[in-house]
């Protein structure tokens, strides 16, 4: 145990942080290519995807994380996330994968399971992963459909997810400022499957997003944290976060998709984004209540989010990660078409200190 200021803290926590701050500073000076750079900003707008962004893109022998993300709201009131996450650091790295099933925002399985690098196996090509042989990721292309369309399975004690994700918006991509790649490969899905809970197998149907995060450099950690979300309509979805790079600063970022249809990026000078209702969650001040808003030349937005139920989770001993279940009410109008914002959506808020 280590003293500080009179409070006793664990020292592996201490070590596991010095570790990360000493990766973040080593591999924000390296590139892919094992050459260094300056830490210059990256002014990027979004570009269209091909299925080779969603694949596996790693580092070879360098450090990097890599994640692939679901989510579904599932009509008979469930909802669920789905993550495989890959850290390697020097040729040793852990692969976690992440199943949370929700009933009406509380919690009925919650699983995190760890493996060893060599239990992971996945495509640079294709989205296709493998852990310990079951495959738990697959993403085709459906050429007479043109949409992108997903598997996902996964089986944890007490439960499990077998789903059908058939993507109804275009895919996009985005290189962040710190230079990593944030691939929104579904935006906004139909979803069907199966759920198991203990013993019972029920068939669901429901609306679903996914998104890939790949060359990311750990000094991503150096900023504050961010916030994350969706919200649709009938006919749009809208895509939104915001990157606090300070507790003052921040960097907020919009795409708003059309169903069956493309996307327009929001500039980020005419979005506004706000919280309200703080309140104290595991010793952090925690909002309750969220706005975003945007006008441009052809989108005019207002949406409010309020919290209908919070699940916190720690990570590497000093990440705070909250998925908050919220109701969003608003109006869109896009081009002069009207619609409003009504439903439960998923949103998270993540802070490195």
């Amino acid at each position: 145990m280590l003293q500080v200021n009179g409070a006793m803290i664990p020292m592996r926590r201490v070590a596991s942080v010095l570790i990360v701050i000493l990766f973040c500073i080593f591999l924000s000076t390296i590139t892919a290519s094992g050459t260094y750079i300056a830490h210059d900003n990256h002014t990027t707008s979004i570009e269209d995807i091909t299925l080779r962004d969603d694949a596996f893109h790693g580092r070879g022998m360098l450090p990097y994380i890599e994640w692939w993300y679901f989510d579904a709201k599932l009509d008979n009131g469930y909802s669920l996330t789905v993550g495989v996450q890959v850290l390697n650091i020097f040729a040793k790295g852990i692969v976690t994968t992440r199943l949370t099933l929700y009933q009406q925002g509380s919690i009925i399985i919650k699983s995190y399971d760890k493996y060893f690098l060599r239990d992971f196996s996945a495509s640079s090509e294709i989205p296709s992963v493998f852990i310990e042989g079951n495959q738990v990721i697959l993403g085709t292309y459906d050429s007479l459909k043109d949409c992108f369309v997903y598997n996902v399975t996964i089986k944890v004690p007490g439960g499990g997810v077998s789903l059908h994700f058939v993507g109804c918006t275009d895919g996009w991509k985005r290189q962040q400022q710190t230079g990593d790649w944030w691939v929104v490969v579904l935006p906004r899905a139909n979803v069907t499957g199966t759920v198991t809970i203990d013993n019972t197998t029920m068939n669901v149907t429901g609306t679903g997003y996914h998104d890939h995060n790949w060359g990311i450099s750990p000094r991503i950690a150096l900023h504050f944290g961010w916030f994350w979300g969706t919200c649709s309509s009938s006919n749009y979805t809208v895509t939104w976060a915001e990157i606090r790079t300070t507790r003052v600063t921040q960097l907020p970022i919009m795409v708003v998709n059309t169903k069956d249809g493309g996307y327009l990026e929001i500039p980020s000078e005419t979005i506004w984004f706000s919280t309200d209702n703080i309140s104290l969650d595991h010793f952090r001040r925690v909002p309750w209540f969220f706005n975003i808003e945007a006008m441009t030349e052809h989108v005019f937005l207002v949406i409010d989010m309020e919290v209908l139920s919070v699940d916190h989770t720690e990570m590497l001993g000093f990440i705070n990660y909250w998925r908050y279940h919220v109701q969003c009410t608003g109006t869109i109008i896009v081009d002069g078409h009207m619609e409003q914002v009504e439903g439960i959506s998923i949103m998270e808020y993540l802070r490195f200190r």
